[in-house]
């Protein structure tokens, strides 16, 4: 999951700081790698992600859903960094606290 850094620092920096264009590339990403996955829970977050991006294309982006939605995000990605293997379990952890801080503060 080569994405991990890209993602994490993108979040890091604010999310605010994605520009729409590199965050439907980001989320396209994930959406590839997981769906290629056959851990319990990657179907649900692709099935978020691609509701994120759909979101985050709209003319008018409402700003609390998005929050929500990466609220949501984070959370599942928490859970679901329990059932990553063991040489990607932490990033998947920090991915997921990356996604709720933005959700937070976003």
């Amino acid at each position: 999951m080569p994405q991990f850094a890209a993602t994490i620092k993108h979040f890091g920096e604010g999310v605010k700081g994605f520009t729409i264009s590199a965050a439907v590339k980001n989320i396209e990403g994930w959406e590839t790698t997981l769906g290629e996955m056959d851990t319990p829970g990657a179907k649900g977050l692709v099935r978020d992600l691609e509701r994120l991006k759909k979101m985050i294309q709209m003319d008018q982006i409402d700003g609390e859903a998005v929050k929500d939605l990466l609220g949501k995000l984070g959370e599942a990605t928490v859970k679901f960094a329990g059932k990553a293997d063991s040489k990607n379990g932490d990033q998947v952890q920090k991915l997921g606290e990356a996604l709720t801080s933005a959700a937070r503060g976003a």
